[in-house]
Parts: structure tokens; sequence; C-alpha cells
């Protein structure tokens, strides 16, 4: 038997639902239920038609008519889309959207729990500041089109990165304005209408007028209800369909509530309207709404860590005149300028002109590179001799620094712990006030039922958690904006909460405690032998081997150095280095571990004195040592002292001899110094004992992994992130107690935001209770919360600098 064509489905005239039953060759409106239909015969006889073209034009699609977007996500699916946005990791993609329809934290949580509902998607995370999701979904298991359609039929449709997203969000902004503009106006309007109804009410006034008055409020609110309050409908929806508490539901039931109460007394002709109040309220909460998400998208922007880090103004180069642009501005194929204590803006080719780079920021390079016409350079690095114009490649997040500074946003993938209680403290409190409510709502009804839909749609107002739910987010963003302005770069806003409570800090000692910049101070070695080990040393990348490298080289004729043969070049981390000889002999240089042989006497005269001693091999057999010293930092003992003054314990880790590292360590105050320690030791050691260690990017990356913070003050933010949670910029000790000072206080702010917020909600929350407020102050009261959080967040200075010159 040949089965029916299956019939189009027919969307509902006034909210895009499926119409059962529906015929699509009728060119009637057709409706999915009696409500829908008497709404929108409700409109066209208030002369209200226009409300449905307006709102199309608008974009604000019906959510039936959005959960079926398949014409407008196909192209998500095209190879040419995903070769061009998609990032393949393993059997995985990741993408990220720009995301309309984000105006509060609770968005966050929605979009958290998308891999929870969604089949397919692995990990999904919101970026509120830049309205932009990042995903990682499994493309044999769900196509991006149908994830992309799933969100847009939950009220938040997406469009990929580019200037057609900032197009579209600057699309959204006017809506937006245009959408409060309006609702004031209407507002403005129902106001004069119940200014009349009030007076009639103590002088007189026809009944027909009265009723007139009624119904034209009815047919002005009903825009108001449907289109102006359209943003907390969504926010609802989207919340209810993942089953999660939004917390826009206490509002959108609290609009409902009033508006329903005030049609229906409208219609039976007594009782009290609440038209005036109604209107009102949604114009306010999208006012004070406006205000919020403009002061939280500042705030939490991202893209001001990378302007921490490049200057806001540059020199660009036109017709051999100079002109001051904003960094924005620039493009590739620009030409700028760049003098001496600089930081260059962008990545580019110097053209003319020359002098000293310091690279330190991306390389962890400690001493300048001299550069010249030809040579590129790179945003974050820093002119300290000279001056140059470059030909700009690329700029902003296209440069090795944007990039760096993307990686850093892909790394708050986990999001502090503080921020997670947060967000259930604010679904928890969403629940509660719904009880609240309907128990409030009922004992009211029971003492004064005049009163009643006042007090339920004050409380639903006035407690909405949005401040609760923005405090600590807001807060730790603002707090790494603060760090990366005085050189200490956070990987994470959740490495704030981990660094917060660090009770012991492990340090290294070569180049974080100690200067790294360590000279020969003896050397019994014979004199055949100095040529091949400085050629070796020169492969190395240790401050010691570099000292040694140099060391060597004095009093050599040039090119000795240079024409010794070595082969199968091998450098060891915590050990040495070693090469095989153009006859064949191994050459080894390290640690002189448990055998000095024949210069026993003279290493341990020099670890009497504090100096790090250095053996020489060839075959395994000891033919030399040489001892090198290395002076403290100057910061290094306040360094300590500020550690210890805050109940932080020090210990200290580090591959050289025990002897020397004693000797640091009782120069310094600490008394668990332990020497002899290889990579793997001292990453076993901070698994065991726990806390955070400070050291090496590239030699410490076991313990800054093992560690509970890792600490990189060498190696470059590049390598230094990839195993470590916050990156010094400035090799001074004094940074560690800075950053943990600075991540304490940003953890104060945290708890103050949080407490204020709690106790703003309950207050309130009471007076409503007892009837003390009414729905339009619940309007105003509700966004000053929310106002005031980011206000403390953005003036809380965090971390800041502590002595001149250094942090």
């Amino acid at each position: 038997m040949t089965a029916a064509p299956e019939r189009a489905p027919v969307d509902c005239a006034h909210c895009g639902l499926p119409v059962p039953g529906g015929d699509p060759a009728s060119a009637a409106p057709q409706f999915c239920c009696n409500g829908c239909r008497a709404v929108h015969h409700m409109l066209r006889e208030a002369g209200l038609g226009e409300f449905y073209r307006l709102r199309d034009r608008m974009g604000e699609a019906p959510p039936g008519q959005a959960a079926r977007p398949a014409e407008v996500y196909a192209r998500y699916d095209d190879p040419a889309f995903a070769e061009r946005f998609v990032r393949r990791a393993d059997d995985a993609a990741e993408v990220e959207l720009h995301v309309d329809g984000v105006h509060c934290t609770a968005c966050v949580w929605v979009m958290d729990q998308l891999p929870r509902v969604l089949p397919g998607v692995a990990a999904s995370r919101l970026d509120f500041g830049r309205q932009r999701l990042w995903l990682r979904w499994r493309p044999d298991e769900a196509p991006l089109s149908s994830i992309a359609g799933f969100l847009h039929g939950i009220g938040y449709p997406s469009r990929p990165l580019g200037a057609e997203a900032d197009a579209a969000r600057r699309r959204a902004d006017r809506s937006e304005l245009i959408r409060m503009a309006a609702m004031l106006a209407v507002a403005g309007n129902v106001m004069l209408l119940s200014f009349a109804l009030y007076a009639g009410a103590f002088s007189g006034i026809e009944a027909r007028f009265a009723r007139f008055f009624e119904w034209l409020s009815l047919a002005l609110a009903i825009p108001a209800v449907t289109w102006g309050a359209w943003p907390f409908y969504r926010g609802a929806w989207a919340g209810l369909k993942l089953r999660v508490a939004h917390i826009d539901l206490p509002i959108a039931l609290g609009i409902a509530a009033s508006f329903t109460a005030s049609a229906i007394n409208t219609a039976r002709g007594s009782g009290e309207v609440y038209f005036d109040s109604v209107t009102a309220l949604v114009a306010l909460l999208l006012v004070g709404r406006f205000i919020q998400h403009r002061g939280q998208r500042a705030a939490m922007n991202r893209a001001e860590l990378l302007s921490a880090l490049t200057p806001d103004v540059v020199r660009r180069v036109r017709d051999d005149a100079a002109e001051r642009v904003g960094i924005a501005e620039v493009e590739p194929g620009d030409a700028l300028r760049v003098e001496t204590d600089e930081t260059v803006p962008a990545d580019g080719v110097i053209e003319a002109g020359g002098g000293h780079v310091d690279q330190r920021l991306l390389t962890g390079e400690s001493r300048p590179v001299a550069v010249g016409p030809g040579d590129r350079v790179h945003a974050g690095t820093t002119c300290v001799g000279g001056g140059f114009t470059l030909r700009v490649e690329a700029a902003g997040p296209e440069s090795r620094l944007g990039r760096l500074v993307a990686m850093i946003d892909r790394a708050d993938g986990q999001r502090a712990p503080i921020v997670r209680m947060a967000d259930r403290l604010s679904g928890g409190f969403v629940g509660a006030v719904l009880t609240l409510a309907a128990v409030g709502g009922v004992a009211w009804a029971i003492i004064e039922p005049g009163r009643a839909f006042d007090v339920v749609v004050a409380l639903l107002v006035v407690s909405c958690p949005c401040a609760l739910g923005m405090a600590t987010p807001v807060a730790l963003a603002v707090a790494r904006r603060r760090a990366a302005d005085v050189g200490i770069v956070l990987g994470s806003t959740a490495a704030i909460e981990r660094l917060a409570g660090v009770e012991r800090v492990w340090f290294d000692k070569t180049g974080t405690l100690t200067e790294g910049r360590m000279a020969v101070a003896g050397a019994w070695l014979p004199t055949e032998l100095r040529a091949p080990v400085g050629a070796l040393e020169r492969r190395s990348q240790h401050p010691m081997g570099r000292a040694i490298a140099a060391w060597a080289a004095e009093g050599i004729e040039p090119g000795v150095i240079d024409a010794v043969g070595l082969r199968d070049v091998r450098e060891i981390a915590g050990q040495g280095i070693g090469g095989t000889l153009a006859d064949g002999r191994r050459l080894f240089i390290g640690s002189v571990g448990e055998t000095p042989g024949p210069f026993a006497g003279q290493v341990q005269a020099a670890l009497d004195r504090g100096q790090s001693p250095v053996a020489v091999r060839i075959d395994g057999r000891p033919v030399g040592a040489l001892a090198l010293g290395d002076r403290l930092r100057p910061g290094a003992a306040e360094a300590v002292e500020r550690l210890k003054g805050m109940g932080v314990g020090v210990g200290l880790l580090s591959g050289d001899h025990p002897a020397v590292v004693r000797a640091v360590g009782a120069a310094l105050g600490i008394g668990d110094a332990r020497g002899g320690q290889s990579p793997e030791a001292k990453a076993a050691v901070l698994a065991a004992t726990g806390g955070a260690m400070a050291g090496d990017g590239f030699n410490d990356a076991p313990a800054l992994r093992a560690a509970e913070v890792g600490l990189a003050m060498h190696g470059g933010a590049e390598v230094a992130l990839q195993v470590a949670d916050v990156y010094l910029a400035r090799p001074d000790p004094r940074a560690v107690a800075a950053a943990i000072e600075g991540a304490r206080a940003a953890m104060r702010v945290v708890r103050r935001g949080l407490g204020v917020s709690l106790v703003y909600n309950a207050v309130f929350a009471h007076l409503a209770l007892v009837g003390l407020i009414s729905p339009l102050v619940a309007a105003i009261l509700m966004p000053i919360s929310s106002i005031s959080v980011i206000a403390h967040a953005v003036s809380a200075r965090s971390f800041r600098r502590r002595v001149s010159g250094a942090l």
C-alpha cells in the first residue's frame, strides 16, 4: 500500500509553532491553540497588526519557526565552511561562533548544559564578554547545522566569527535600543491613560470613558508583554527546554501574571488593572538590562588582555609622514614606526632602521636580539635600542601574540570552582523564589486579595539573581586584566582561585632565585679540552652551559671552537649535555654526582663557597672540573619574607649540588632546601606535598604541571603557558608574592560581591513579600544590584605594583 505523502507543516500565525492538522493550502491564518487565536484577534482589533511585520523585520522569529532553521544553517556543514572556521582535534571538531540573545550570566549556565542534552556535543563554553560560543563536537554523531538549529530554537541564533558577526552584533545592539525606546514610549502613554483613570477615581469619570481608557491601555500593553518582553520569555524558555532554572523565569512569570490578571479584570469590567505597572516594568527592566549588559561586557572583554600587552595608539607612516592611529585601525601592509622603549604593535618585517628587540614575553630570551632591515619582529616584543619602520604582516588576533591570547582563552574551559558554585547558587535561588512567590501569593490572596498580584510580581522581579550570577565571573575577569597590566599573565581565571589558596611555594634556584647569569669561578681542566668543552656547551640552553661556553672562548683564537667536530649532541634536563668528538670519544659535561674522582678536594671547596661544581668526563671517566657562581636576585630575600608574612611556606628544589642549594637556602632563610633533584624528582615532590612551583618553563615543565599552580618565570609565554598556569613577564621572585597577594585580594572581591548580592536579594525579597515594595520599585532595584556588583569589581585594585620598578 502506498503511503500518503507527508503534509508540509503549517506554522501558527502568532507563535510560529506547528499547527496540529494544519492545511497548507489554506491562505487564512491558522493557530496552534485558542490562546494564540485570541491574542492574534485582539491585536488586529486594536489596530496593532503592524506588530507582526515589525517583529519579523527586527529578526525576532517565533520559537517554533526558529526551531527548524535548516535552510539557515545548512552551510555550516559545507566543506568550505569547515576549512575556514572549523579546527579538527582527533575524532572531534572545534568551532567558535558568535551567538545572539546572550544578555546575562544565566545564558552561560544554559550553554554549559549542551553536552548533557545534545548527542555529539563533547564540550561547550560561552565567552559572555564577546558573545562567543566555543564548541567541541563529534561530526559523525551530529552535524554542526543541527546543533546550531537547536541553539536557534531556544533563542540563540549563531553566526561564524568575522565581519559578519561584528555586523550582526551591531544590528543586535540597534535592535535592543529600538526595543527599549519603543517600550519607554508605550509605558509613557499607558501612564497618561492611568493618570486619567486615577483622577476619575477621585473626581468622577463617565463609565464609558473609563472602559475606553482601560481597553486602550490593554491594547497598548499587548506589544509590551509580547515583543517588548520577548527577551525574558526567550531566556525562560531556553532554561525550561534545558531543564534549568533560568533567572529570567521569575521575571517572565511576573509579567505574564500581572498582564493576565489585568486583561481578565478588563474583560469582566471589575477589579484592579496593572497595565501601567506592567508596561513600566518591562521598560525599566529593558533599561536596566541594557546598562547592566554594557557594563558587564566591557568588564569581561578578554580582548583587553591583548590590549594590555600591546599599545593602544601607534604611529602609521604614509607619504613620509607619521600619523597617530588606534591599534584597531592597523591592517596588513601598513607601515608603522617603533622607537626606543616602545612595544612592537604588530607582526611584520623591518624595512628601515634597526636596533635591539627584547623578545622575553614570547621566547623567554633575556638578552635583546639585534634586528635590521629584512628581520621579522612580533607584536608584544619591546624595542630597547634604536628604532625602525616595519611593514605589517599580521595585527591584533591574527598576530603571534593574538594567537597566544587565543590559547589563553581556550584554557578557560575549566571554569573556576567558585564560578560553578555561584551558578548552582543562582539556580537554587530561582527555585526558592518561585516557591516563596507561590506561598506568598496564596497568603496574600487570603489576607488582602487586591494586593496579591502586586506582591507576587514585585517579589519575582526584585529577587532576580542576576547580580549573584555575575559577581564572581566579572570580578575574576577584571582581576585577570589587572594582573596582565603588571606582567602577570594568567592562563585562566580558574588559576586565580587556586593561587589564592596556595599554602606553600617551591622555588627553583638557577635563574629563579638567582640571576641565572653564572660565571666560571674556578677551572681544573686540561688545556686541550677547553675548545671541545666550549663547542659542546654552545649547544646548551641552560644558563650554566652559556657561562661555560663564554669562559671557554676567552683566550682562544677565533675559529678554534668552530673547528671542533661534534655529533650526536644530546642535552638531558637536570643532568647535563654530551656529544661525540671527531675521534669517537664521548664528552659529557654535567653534575658531579657521587664520584667526583681526583677532583674531590676542588669540588668540596667550591661547595663550601656556595658555588656549583660541574664535572667533565670522557667516556664516563672524570677528566676535569669547573666551579660556577651565581648571584642571588636583589628581590629574592624580600620575596621570601613577603610569602612568610602571608603564612605561605617556602621551599627550594634544584638540580644543583645539595651543598650549594643548602647554602642558598641558608642565605634566604629557607629551611627546606633540596638539591640534586631531577625534573622527575621535583614533580614527585610536588605531587606528594602539594603547593605552587615557581621555575623554568622548560627545565621545570614536569614540576609545573604537577603543582597545584605552576608559575613560569622563564621560557617565554608561548612555551610557559602550555605547562604552567601563570607566566611572570619579569624574572623577579617578588612577582610570585605579588601574584598570590593579588589573587587573594581578587577572591576577597568575589566573596564581597557574593555576600552583597545575597544580602541584597534576601532583604528586598523580604520587603516585597510583606508588601512594602511595588512592582515599579522592584524593577528599579533589580538592575541596581547588578550595576553595583560590576562597579565594585571594576574599581577593586586586586593586582597592583608593590615596589617601584618591580612587582
